[in-house]
């Protein structure tokens, strides 16, 4: 069974199909989820509560690829996941001003912006990545997979260690670095109590590849 999970986008899909989907990932042993934007603009709401779901508390890394302009529900939806990857011809559009209160504070983090005026209308791959909002950007053409190497590189790591990555992330965000510092201390003195632990020790004085079992 794959350990990287990818969904692309339908005409005309619904949130709770996407985040029916989602969950089904959950249940087995994927590792790391990418959502591919869909070949058109026809997409189903995406209000914040679950643009907050997706990034606070569904427990796998969610990736979303995209090579087109994203506008409106399909760009919140992509605000909610973990990491973004365009290719060179890419855009999105934000518009702080229609976003309600959840996307417009998660976009506003992202960009390390203080108020959703400050929120620029429309983002180039380019801009977006100097900006912060996306990862990587390749060649036209080239975003899924570039999406799929990454994803192929993080589903090699422990389960629980990327898991809790998420976490320390989102958690720190908002808090003092002293804090945020602290808590990702205690989060790593957690997975010290695991057999995944263990694993990375003796694969690394074997000097062979680990094989996490997310325990």
């Amino acid at each position: 069974m794959s350990t990287v999970k990818q969904l692309k986008l339908a005409p005309g899909v619904h949130a709770e199909d996407v985040v029916q989907e989602l969950e089904g990932f959950t249940d087995g042993k994927a590792r790391v989820v990418v959502i591919e934007a869909g070949a058109t603009q026809d997409f189903g709401a995406w209000p914040g509560e679950l643009v907050r779901w997706l990034w606070q508390d569904y427990p796998l890394p969610v990736i979303f690829a995209f090579d087109k302009q994203l506008i409106g529900e399909e760009a919140a939806l992509a605000l909610g996941c973990d990491i973004r990857i365009c290719d060179e011809g890419a855009a999105i559009q934000l518009n702080g001003g229609t976003m309600d209160k959840l996307t417009a504070a998660r976009a506003c983090t992202l960009l390390q912006l203080e108020t959703v005026e400050s929120i620029p209308a429309k983002l180039t791959g380019a801009q977006a990545l100097e900006d912060g909002l996306v990862s990587r950007v390749g060649p036209k053409g080239s975003a899924r997979e570039l999406a799929k190497e990454v994803a192929e590189v993080i589903a090699t790591r422990g389960p629980i260690a990327t898991r809790l990555a998420k976490e320390a992330l989102w958690r720190g965000l908002n808090q003092p670095l002293e804090q945020a510092l602290r808590f990702e201390t205690d989060l790593t003195l957690l997975l010290q109590a695991t057999k995944d632990r263990q694993e990375g020790v003796r694969a690394f004085l074997e000097k062979r590849p680990p094989k996490f079992i997310g325990e």
